[in-house]
């Protein structure tokens, strides 16, 4: 398959492949190459450009000539791939340079969020006959609404019991929240018990795309009405 940079249609090929042995011809070293690399795709691009023009000429185009044209293009695509690949893949050359190449562009490889070092702070805003209203803040800016860089929400565990839990590993997990505040609702039978919630920040995605989360917050325990 013909690489996306190099255009399909003879007479943008035709633009391309000049405008490229050009730019090589004037400065090779400006992009890592060399001279003799730069004369090579020259011989290549003036065959070419003499099969084009026969080939196109409705005085000339025949069916020898029209495959003497498709044979041209394949021997300078031959030489031009790799001395393309080069100068994409050469970190010394500048996007700009790229652009004036006709060649791709690397995407920039995107940096992996890393995982919050801050807890979310989990307090109670109002309880009703089987809900609970609760919100929260970043404990490193807790008079603020922000969540900590990366962060989407916050992953809420919760226990309901007799009695408040004191570590994360009693918990379940309820839900995210990705707004403050939020609810959480319980069963008519869980009136008159304790339920405790936890809570950490996690991210949409991190090293190896996978989502990160930070530490736990302190736990909030609250009576069910």
């Amino acid at each position: 398959m013909t690489p996306s940079y190099i255009p399909a249609p003879d007479a943008d090929f035709n633009n391309w492949l000049n405008n490229f042995s050009t730019l090589l011809t004037a400065d090779p070293t400006a992009v890592g190459e060399t001279a003799g690399t730069a004369l090579v795709l020259a011989a290549d691009v003036t065959a070419w450009n003499a099969a084009y023009a026969t080939a196109t000429n409705p005085a000339t185009r025949t069916a020898p000539a029209v495959a003497a044209k498709d044979n041209a293009r394949v021997a300078a695509e031959a030489t031009v791939r790799p001395i393309a690949i080069r100068i994409r893949n050469n970190a010394a050359v500048t996007d700009a340079q790229r652009v004036d190449y006709g060649v791709t562009v690397p995407k920039l490889v995107p940096t992996p969020i890393p995982a919050p070092t801050s807890f979310p702070i989990i307090g109670l805003r109002a309880a009703t006959p089987g809900v609970h209203q609760l919100q929260y803040t970043d404990s490193d800016a807790p008079s603020g609404k922000a969540k900590p860089f990366g962060a989407v929400g916050i992953e809420l565990w919760r226990s309901v019991g007799t009695v408040p839990a004191t570590d994360p590993s009693q918990c379940t997990f309820y839900g995210t929240a990705t707004k403050s505040p939020f609810r959480s609702t319980f069963i008519t039978a869980d009136a008159g018990k304790v339920c405790t919630y936890f809570a950490r920040w996690n991210t949409k995605s991190g090293p190896g795309g996978m989502a990160q989360t930070g530490p736990w917050s302190a736990p909030l325990s609250v009576v069910i009405v």
